[in-house]
């Protein structure tokens, strides 16, 4: 978002505030800003929408279910769908063709954690199931590390700070 959005994602948070009968502060609404600031207006919008159809407590979601939606899902429900993947790539093609990972941590558990070649030439139909929950666990794990990252850098608290004071 750039600075110029800020008055829409005022209305988006107020809108979602008045809809969950829940008061939002300056400093709550230049943080939230300032966290979802790597997105696109119209991304907000689309996750505050999801956000109002879906969710049904009455407060106002926090930055993380934001971030869970834009990023296309919960971590575990994303895993399991790479896991799967990968799966029916090993049933189809067999180990000799390496998988298509667009996901960057897939990619290194693949290449790392399990090295596909390796892997898909040892690995035994009964040990998939195993296999799939250590996945997913490594793949939450590797998720969890590189969001509080993004988040909460030096460089984002002392902007935080100074819109603050």
């Amino acid at each position: 978002m750039e600075t110029e959005d800020k008055a829409r994602f005022i209305q988006i948070m107020l809108g979602m505030a008045d809809n969950f009968r829940d008061n939002i502060t300056k400093e709550g609404m230049t943080m939230r800003f300032d966290m979802l600031k790597d997105y696109k207006i119209g991304q907000v919008e689309s996750a505050a929408k999801q956000i109002m159809l879906t969710r049904k407590y009455t407060k106002m979601p926090p930055v993380a279910e934001f971030i869970e939606i834009l990023q296309g899902g919960n971590k575990e429900d994303k895993a399991l769908v790479i896991a799967n993947e990968i799966i029916a790539h090993l049933r189809t093609h067999g180990s000799g063709v390496f998988p298509k990972l667009d996901d960057k941590i897939a990619k290194h558990l693949m290449t790392k954690r399990w090295p596909y070649y390796e892997w898909s030439s040892m690995v035994l139909e009964s040990e998939l199931k195993w296999w799939t929950k250590e996945f997913c666990e490594a793949y939450k794990s590797y998720t969890a590390l590189e969001e509080p990252m993004k988040i909460a850098t030096p460089e984002n608290v002392k902007k935080l700070i100074n819109s603050i004071g």
